[in-house]
């Protein structure tokens, strides 16, 4: 399952994403948090897995972070939730330019019965159609 948070930058999507991330039961399964800084390491549960992208200079695009999310599942069995802090970011691209991104990550998500959530630095009137389905407001 892919979850969004959705707004305008400032609008506090990476506190919603860290106090997700916090609540999940790591005794239950694995949580991974990924972000292109290591401004909130110490924001993060030190039972969450907190990866810098930045430390990763494979990590420079959709294809590259699809293929590390991959290897993320492929190495953890009990892989339960993966949150991924600017996705715009961290593949140098445009959001509207991610649909078949979201389309594997979809496929793998359910594959894995894991739940994916990113934020995105758009308000919600803003999103593509494709993502309109994550959100609930799919038109």
């Amino acid at each position: 399952m892919i979850k969004l948070i959705v707004g305008s930058k400032g609008s506090g999507k990476t506190k919603k994403i860290i106090d997700c991330a916090n609540s999940v039961d790591t005794e239950q399964s694995n949580v991974v948090f990924i972000t292109d800084t290591n401004r909130y390491v110490y924001d993060i549960n030190h039972n969450v897995r907190f990866v810098n992208s930045t430390e990763y200079d494979v990590i420079k695009n959709s294809d590259t972070l699809l293929g590390f999310l991959g290897g993320l599942f492929a190495g953890n069995n009990d892989l339960g939730s993966i949150y991924i802090d600017g996705i715009a970011r961290i593949t140098r691209k445009e959001v509207s330019k991610l649909g078949g991104f979201f389309k594997k990550i979809d496929l793998i998500a359910e594959t894995e019965k894991a739940t994916v959530v990113f934020t995105i630095s758009l308000d919600e009137a803003e999103l593509p159609k494709f993502l309109r389905k994550y959100t609930g407001t799919e038109k």
